[in-house]
């Protein structure tokens, strides 16, 4: 008798100890579409693009030039939390924003991607 209820014990907690997690999280700000869309190669100042887009997250200094750096991460991870078993995976994508200026603070390249609307919750972990 003390076998079998033991027995159920360890079946319950076995049966109990299993959970499905959901996660999500973002680093930094979103970028503004309609900012970058008025930001002009060759026209638009340095401190204009602060004042549209808002401060660097990082600024890189070389060959006469200043690159201001803006991005955005999104992540996305289920889990199933098994007794024996764990599955989880992590979708992360960002969107990126390099303002290249020449040695005068004046627009010379815009490089704007977009990725994060494609995050996904995956739990599969092998493959796509």
């Amino acid at each position: 008798m003390v076998f079998l209820s033991r027995l159920v014990g360890i079946i319950l907690v076995l049966v109990f100890a299993q959970a499905c997690v959901m996660t999500r999280a973002n680093f930094g700000e979103p970028i503004k579409e309609e900012a970058v869309s008025r930001i002009e190669k060759g026209h638009t100042a340095m401190a204009e693009v602060v004042s549209l887009v808002g401060a660097p997250d990082r600024i890189v200094r070389g060959n006469d030039r200043e690159i201001f750096h803006y991005y955005y991460y999104d992540a996305k991870s289920p889990a199933l939390i098994l007794f024996l078993l764990n599955l989880i995976r992590m979708d992360v994508k960002s969107d990126n924003l390099y303002v290249f200026f020449n040695k005068n603070g004046i627009v010379e390249e815009v490089v704007y991607g977009k990725r994060t609307g494609r995050t996904q919750f995956k739990l599969w972990p092998f493959g796509d």
